[in-house]
C-alpha cells in the first residue's frame, strides 16, 4: 500500500441502539453491513467487536490491511457472556498487533485505550447518534477527544445508516 491511512474505529455501546445485543436484528445486520461498506471505502482497520471481525474477515483478500487492537487491560472480557469472549479472543488472536494500554483497574482504562488507538489515527469511524444526550460514557469523551485532537471524522448513524465526514477543520455540531 502506497499511502497507508489509518482508521480508528469507535462506537456507542449497543444498549443504546434500539436492538441491544440482539445480533439477529435486521437493524443490526444493516448497520453490519453499511460499517463494513464504510470500511472497506477507507480501506481501514480498527476496534470494536463488528468492525474487527469485518476487518479480518477482509484481510483475507486484502493483505495491506492490518488490525491494531488497543485494549483497556487484559482482563477487559473477564465478565462478558461466553459467546462473546469467544469471539473477541478469535478477533485478537487474528489481529495484526495488540496491546493492552493499562492494569487491571486502572480508573479510565477504555477511554485510554480509545485515545491510543485516535492518537495513531487520520481518520475516526464513529458509529455514533449524536441526538442521543451524552451519558458521559468512555465512547462520548473519545468522540469528544478525537474531535479535539482536530481528527476527521466519519460519523455512521446506528439507525438511520447515514454517514457525515466531518473534515478536522470543521465543527462537528
Amino acid at each position: 500500500m502506497s499511502n497507508p491511512i489509518r482508521c480508528a474505529i469507535i462506537g456507542q455501546n449497543p444498549m443504546r441502539f434500539p436492538w441491544g445485543f440482539d445480533e439477529e436484528d435486521d437493524r443490526c445486520r444493516k448497520l453490519k453491513i453499511e460499517l463494513a461498506q464504510q470500511i472497506m471505502m477507507l480501506r481501514q482497520s480498527g476496534v470494536g467487536l463488528y468492525a474487527a471481525e469485518i476487518v479480518n474477515g477482509l484481510r483475507m483478500s486484502d493483505h495491506d490491511l492490518m488490525l491494531i487492537c488497543c485494549t483497556p487491560h487484559e482482563e477487559q472480557s473477564t465478565k462478558w457472556a461466553p459467546y462473546l469472549r469467544e469471539r473477541y479472543f478469535d478477533m485478537l488472536i487474528n489481529c495484526t498487533c495488540m496491546s493492552a494500554v493499562c492494569e487491571v483497574g486502572a480508573p479510565d482504562a477504555q477511554l485510554r485505550a480509545y485515545q491510543q488507538i485516535i492518537d495513531l489515527a487520520d481518520v475516526v469511524l464513529a458509529v455514533y447518534d449524536r441526538d442521543t444526550p451524552p451519558a458521559g460514557s468512555a465512547e462520548d469523551k473519545a468522540l469528544a477527544y478525537a474531535e479535539g485532537q482536530h481528527k476527521s471524522l466519519v460519523l455512521l448513524h446506528p439507525t438511520e445508516l447515514t454517514t457525515k465526514q466531518i473534515s478536522a477543520a470543521h465543527d462537528a455540531r
